[in-house]
């Protein structure tokens, strides 16, 4: 079977991520960070679109693997996408500390798929914007 967008808005999971609210909340967690005053702020984005990046690809990669991959790989596949919830919590308590609005890190929830969907679409926000 072909992934598509499609297929997407229609998991039997649930808690889906509409590209259209990923960009929203990208786009009001990048206004957010542009207002810190932090000194460091660039490090601690760049960590995170880093580990957006690295995610995505893990996350890409697992479709290809064979069962005994997937087994074998999983552990390190979980550390990667605790890496960038971590670093989106980070972005959210480093806005915080400065009274900024963090309603975007309420809008994206806690739920680990959806905070993983976010990354892949924040690879895809950057990827097409690099060009």
């Amino acid at each position: 079977m072909i992934n598509t967008y499609e297929a997407y808005l229609k998991h039997p999971k649930g808690n889906i991520l509409k590209i259209e609210d990923a960009m929203d909340i990208y786009r009001r967690l990048a206004e957010c960070i542009s207002k810190c005053k932090v000194e460091d702020k660039m490090d601690f984005w760049n960590d995170f679109l880093k580990r957006a990046a690295k995610y995505t690809n893990v996350r890409n990669e697992w479709e290809h693997l064979t069962l005994e991959e997937k087994v074998a790989t999983d552990h390190s596949r979980s550390c990667v996408h605790d890496g960038f919830i971590m670093s989106v919590n980070v972005l959210a308590r480093l806005a915080e500390e400065e009274g900024l609005d963090t309603s975007w890190r309420e809008d994206l929830g806690s739920d680990r798929k959806r905070i993983g969907d976010f990354g892949c679409f924040v690879t895809y926000i950057t990827g097409i914007s690099n060009r």
